[in-house]
């Protein structure tokens, strides 16, 4: 497996199934925007699988991946018997959570292996969103995850961020690719040092404040239930056409709410 290879596989996301997907928000009976970060989420999930039917979008399968090094065996040991809290959090959402060890000697080779993880994982179970959580903050485990996350965009799979470490590895994928920042979505800004700089470097703002420190995935767990929210809310609520209401209620049309801003 060839990393500049997984790079030229990686395409754009669909900038007009955003625009469509976030058009459908607009027209549903509720003021406009009020679903704010759930809004911008799963309009951005639309333009990345390339759907905006509502009977087309649905809750994607997912996994939590939680990265570290040979030093971190022991607690990839607990997440293995299910004893850590982000076992716990992640189920809640349908999702199980994974311990992966970097074994790579060097950053070349992290890569590798972090992508080829990530190739298995998701061709095997069909998987459509991955949540990424960090053990330790390791120049070898970011870049297995920066691997990982490349070829999870080549595969069009979403990556939910959790604290400092996956922002590194995802702001190493984007100097590879810079449309991958548009595949990553931010579970919460954490306690950590730097955390708020990490996220705004991406371009990205986070739906939580959770004032997490150790960041082995749980915000990202977290966030897995906004996505949902938003995907629920899309598919089930309905537009003012679907309703059979053809004149907009005055103080929901988009003209009032324009008007407020």
């Amino acid at each position: 497996m060839n990393i500049n290879e997984i790079v030229e596989q990686i395409t754009p996301i669909d900038k007009e199934c955003v625009a469509i997907a976030q058009k459908r928000f607009d027209d549903l009976i509720k003021p406009v925007g009020s679903l704010a970060k759930l809004e911008e989420m799963t309009s951005r999930y639309a333009g990345i699988i390339g759907k905006t039917d509502k009977n087309h979008i649905d809750y994607p399968k997912r996994k939590m991946l939680i990265w570290g090094s040979i030093e971190n065996t022991n607690e990839a040991e607990k997440i293995m018997t299910g004893s850590w809290p982000i076992n716990v959090l992640a189920a809640q959402t349908g999702a199980e959570a994974i311990p992966l060890l970097a074994m790579a000697e060097d950053e070349a080779e992290a890569m590798v292996e972090g992508a080829m993880l990530v190739n298995e994982y998701v061709k095997k179970e069909e998987l459509g969103l991955l949540g990424y959580g960090a053990l330790c903050d390791d120049k070898l485990v970011i870049a297995a995850m920066a691997g990982g996350i490349l070829q999870a965009v080549a595969l069009k799979v979403s990556v939910m961020l959790d604290g400092v470490a996956t922002c590194k590895a995802a702001a190493k994928a984007v100097e590879l690719a810079p449309c991958v920042k548009d595949y990553c979505f931010a579970g919460h800004v954490s306690d950590e040092e730097g955390a708020e700089e990490a996220l705004n470097a991406l371009g990205l703002s986070a739906p939580l404040r959770l004032n997490i420190t150790g960041c082995a995935g749980e915000g990202a767990a977290v966030a897995f239930t906004l996505f949902n929210a938003g995907i629920k809310a899309y598919k089930e609520m309905e537009t003012f056409a679907e309703a059979g209401v053809h004149v907009e209620v005055k103080e929901f049309s988009l003209a009032e709410q324009n008007k407020r801003k």
